[in-house]
């Protein structure tokens, strides 16, 4: 048998407000969960590949540094 969160642990580690989960569940973009009569639950395994498939930060390709743009003068009162 797998090992099962509730809403409310889930929430908790992912620092999201509880809130939140709920609203990710209802509009489809959470991670998967199981219905347990009127009880909502996450497997460990759904919640670890749903982590996995969000996009990361430092993976694309690396761009340029934009050059400063040169400061306005103000003008003389």
């Amino acid at each position: 048998m797998s090992v099962y969160f509730t809403e409310r642990e889930v929430a908790t580690e992912l620092r999201v407000s509880l809130a939140s989960l709920r609203r990710w569940r209802v509009e489809n973009r959470g991670p998967r969960f199981v219905k347990v009569g009127s009880l909502v639950r996450y497997s460990v395994r759904d919640l670890e590949e749903w982590l996995a498939s969000l996009p990361s930060g430092g993976l694309s390709t690396k761009k340029e540094p934009q050059p400063a743009r040169p400061r306005r003068e103000k003008f003389a009162s």
